[in-house]
């Protein structure tokens, strides 16, 4: 069916059109693997969150400077207050959507001095306190909150050491109390000590950058101890930097469907070349394509096989002619001129013919030989 159209098809139309068809369907190929690994598209974004603390002292006669220096260790009986400050800045290579949330709370710790770090000690009780919490969406290629933005991601908060101290009193003198009540003796009992962390948290989540970070940063310091000192905790900032170069997946039946373009489309741009080189005469293209595919069984002679010392028996197709020659071990004789090929093979006194006449009287007619010839082949 398909080799009909071709047929139908003008020649150098037809290659052109297939050469037109091919170089499409490679443009289309070459672009995709560009685009598949096209040049990297890196994004980056940095964030650090900023602290920063004083210590403010009851009006006393030693002390005369607030906040108190932070070269020195405090004293918690002499801390009236403390003041802590929380700020974040964020930087994007490019600006996109940033979604952000925010939480600064306290907790109260108190543990149990079994070692001799107090941070590795066992908690045996726990209180969180929650400052302020916020969350929001902006396009930009930048954040910063800074510590004057109460209420706001950010801020400065004012803590009060002593009231949790009067907790720790209270817990001590409780937990003593129901020692004494259920008459027990702690041996190597080393006491508990208490402590307050401050922590901020802060989370960016960017889409586009498929970037999601959380940093929490704080301050740890004791209560339980009249010297104090103030440790930080958690991680200040981050570096983040990530590759957006997507691949585009191939799907299957798109697999599929461009194998089956491009191959009919070589296949049509190959047969419509073999067609533009052919004879415009089918019959001396078949001819040709006969002499040209089996020139190893043919014999050409320069005249034709007189056909009057046999009895021409006439074949309607060169297969079967072959099958005669290969069964019977006989070659082909073939003799061509300006009107006619003729194969001939000559079995036990019969002449086997396949004639081709190029003038369209048709594959397999003995027509020209000469008329006694014809007309006993028509016969």
């Amino acid at each position: 069916m398909w080799k009909k159209h071709f047929e139908k098809l003008p020649r150098q139309w037809g290659i052109l059109l297939f050469s037109v068809i091919l170089l499409t369907l490679l443009i289309v190929a070459v672009s995709f693997l560009f685009s598949n690994f096209r040049g990297d598209n890196i994004v980056s974004a940095s964030g650090r969150q900023h602290l920063d603390f004083r210590v403010f002292y009851l009006d006393n006669d030693i002390f005369g400077e607030n906040p108190i220096p932070h070269n020195l260790d405090f004293l918690m009986s002499y801390t009236d207050y403390i003041e802590i400050d929380s700020g974040f800045t964020a930087n994007f290579s490019e600006e996109t959507a940033i979604y952000y949330s925010y939480l600064a709370e306290k907790r109260l710790v108190f543990r149990h001095m079994g070692t001799a770090d107090a941070n590795l000690n066992r908690i045996v009780y726990e209180e969180i306190f929650t400052l302020s919490e916020a969350s929001g969406e902006v396009t930009a290629n930048r954040l910063y909150f800074e510590a004057e933005n109460n209420g706001e991601p950010g801020g400065s908060y004012t803590i009060f050491s002593k009231e949790h101290v009067v907790t720790y009193l209270e817990f001590l003198e409780d937990q003593a109390r129901q020692m004494e009540a259920a008459n027990m003796i702690a041996q190597g009992f080393r006491g508990f000590s208490a402590e307050l962390w401050v922590d901020f948290t802060y989370t960016i989540y960017a889409p586009e950058f498929v970037l999601s970070e959380t940093l929490t940063h704080g301050y740890r310091f004791s209560l339980s101890t009249e010297v104090y000192s103030f440790v930080v905790t958690g991680t200040p900032n981050f570096e983040w930097e990530n590759n957006l170069t997507t691949r585009n997946d191939v799907t299957l039946p798109i697999a599929v469907l461009f194998v089956t373009l491009f191959t009919a489309s070589v296949f049509g741009l190959l047969y419509t070349i073999k067609m533009s080189k052919a004879n415009p005469n089918k019959y001396r293209q078949e001819a040709d394509d006969i002499l040209k595919k089996y020139a190893y069984e043919i014999v050409a002679y320069d005249k034709p096989v007189d056909l009057t010392r046999y009895e021409p028996m006439v074949v309607q197709e060169f297969g079967e002619l072959l099958k005669l020659a290969i069964n019977l071990n006989k070659h082909i004789m073939c003799y061509r001129d300006e009107v006619r090929t003729e194969f001939v093979v000559i079995v036990d006194g019969y002449a086997c013919l396949y004639m081709i006449s190029y003038n369209g009287d048709g594959s397999g007619m003995c027509v020209g030989i000469d008329d006694e010839i014809s007309n006993n082949v028509d016969q």
